[in-house]
């Protein structure tokens, strides 16, 4: 019978911008391990499938504090997950590793380490972002480009071998003949490549899961061909279930004529639930979060001079599908965006039909989103321009918004379309939101009997029913 998969994604202050800010929110201790082992046990006794270590490498921690405060203090994922792996017992754990601050070599032996160490449940998380700073931390001059994706490719092929360079049973340790390990089951890659040159064999037995479950997140059509070659497990952010549908059919169509055979790969879209005893009280909270969101001083004109709005890093900006970054939170931004002005109207200004019209796509993508988000719309006259740059602000993950039965329902109605596999969950702050989730959202769906209500396996492999993987060295 088919189940739904959940896994929760750490950030310290949750993941709206603001939620931090909150009055019931805690002060984040990122550097002890009691906060994070807290998410660790609420979520596992929840039966999750995972617990998902997010990373970044920001060079601008400075700027980090005004967008997304988890990265301005975060503990090393591998680290950090040895030390959850000591705190449970079931979960899977996911760590988040760039492969070009890697050579393939250092992180094969760390994944295969503590997939040993946590029995099987270690999953990693591939990302392949390109912050041109971060990358001069570690002698880099830039990471754009296609590049790193081929580099990437062939990255995961030399760690996938390396995993497998020594079999299950080498390690005889036979003090009768003196013999320690058989030969015949000890492999040497001597792997030459466009970028890797590999002698080596991995000094540690193959891990439990045979090759660590590859996640990855993005859709780009490089990041399609990387899914389809490689992962197990996907998480983005489709705005509607025919978008994940869509989205989902191309990436396993590419992945058959990339693999040469069908392999399942798991689609958790990323969500962020926003849980209130009614529908009024999650907008009321929603719009309260926007409140705490850090904008321009000039919250009009901007805190930019002019001849910023006709420059390269404004065309970035205006181009990217991401949420209008700090510097650049006005309505002057807001109106740069959506290509009508709203400078006349204010803040407080209501936004009518007929201004609404002359929105482009990404301003009527905005208005849409808000209406989901809080029923308001232009017709009603319910629509401030605030209310606007909010949205435009308030972005990632798709945002579900409503009571704990709507969440549900909204969950299985993507899960029954085919649309979604399970879930990738994020809090927009801690704890409450998180233990609502937890508390009154997933008792609902075990009702339904739509997700587990305990473990039946203890591997991440396990819980999503994936095999291990023949050895690459036998098979030739």
């Amino acid at each position: 019978m088919r189940q739904l998969h959940l896994g929760y994604m750490y950030w310290l202050n949750g993941t709206h911008w603001g939620g931090w800010r909150h009055p019931d929110a805690p002060t984040a201790h990122a550097f002890e391990l009691e906060y994070a082992t807290k998410a660790l046990r609420i979520v596992e006794d929840a039966k999750f499938d995972f617990f998902f270590l997010g990373d970044t490498l920001p060079g601008d921690i400075v700027r980090e504090q005004w967008i997304t405060t988890h990265n301005t203090g975060r503990l090393e994922p591998f680290t950090l997950a040895s030390q959850l792996a000591l705190q449970s017992s079931k979960i899977g754990l996911v760590v988040t590793a760039h492969p070009t601050f890697y050579e393939p070599y250092i992180l094969a032996r760390l994944t295969a380490s503590l997939d040993h160490l946590s029995g099987g449940r270690l999953a990693w998380n591939v990302v392949l972002g390109a912050n041109d700073l971060a990358a001069r931390n570690f002698s880099l001059p830039d990471l754009g480009g296609a590049d790193r994706y081929e580099r990437a490719d062939e990255f995961i092929a030399v760690i996938q071998r390396l995993w497998d360079s020594i079999e299950q049973g080498a390690y005889l340790q036979d003090k009768s003949t003196g013999r320690y390990i058989d030969e015949s089951k000890i492999h040497r890659l001597n792997w030459q490549g466009k970028y890797f040159q590999v002698a080596g064999t991995l000094p540690l037995e193959r891990p439990p899961q045979g090759h660590i479950p590859l996640l990855y997140a993005g859709a780009s059509e490089l990041s399609r061909e990387l899914t389809a070659r490689w992962a197990d497990v996907n998480f983005t952010g489709p705005a509607t279930p025919e978008e994940s549908i869509a989205f989902n059919a191309d990436v396993r169509q590419r992945a058959v004529r990339l693999r040469g055979r069908t392999d399942p790969i798991f689609f958790l879209p990323g969500i962020a639930p926003l849980i209130g005893d009614t529908r009024a009280d999650a907008i009321e909270l929603y719009e309260g979060l926007n409140t705490l969101l850090p904008f321009d001083d000039d919250l009009v004109e901007g805190d930019q001079d002019e001849s910023f709005w006709s420059g390269p890093d404004w065309e970035r900006i205006a181009s990217s599908r991401f949420p209008l970054p700090k510097g650049v939170r006005s309505v002057r931004s807001l109106s740069e965006r959506i290509g009508a002005d709203l400078r006349p109207l204010g803040p407080d200004g209501v936004i009518k039909p007929d201004a609404a019209e002359r929105f482009n796509d990404y301003g009527q993508g905005l208005l849409r989103a808000l209406t989901d988000r809080t029923d308001r719309t232009v017709d009603t006259g319910a629509v401030r321009v605030r209310d606007l740059l909010h949205a435009a602000v308030a972005g990632g993950f798709p945002l579900v918004i409503g009571t704990a039965e709507h969440v549900a329902d909204t969950l299985i109605d993507w899960f029954d379309r085919g649309a979604a596999e399970g879930f990738n969950v994020n809090s927009p702050y801690l704890w409450n939101q998180l233990e609502r989730f937890t508390g009154e959202v997933v008792p609902i769906l075990q009702e339904r009997g739509v997700f587990r209500t305990e473990y039946t396996t203890d591997t991440f492999r396990g819980h999503f029913g994936l095999d291990v993987p023949p050895n690459t060295f036998t098979q030739e």
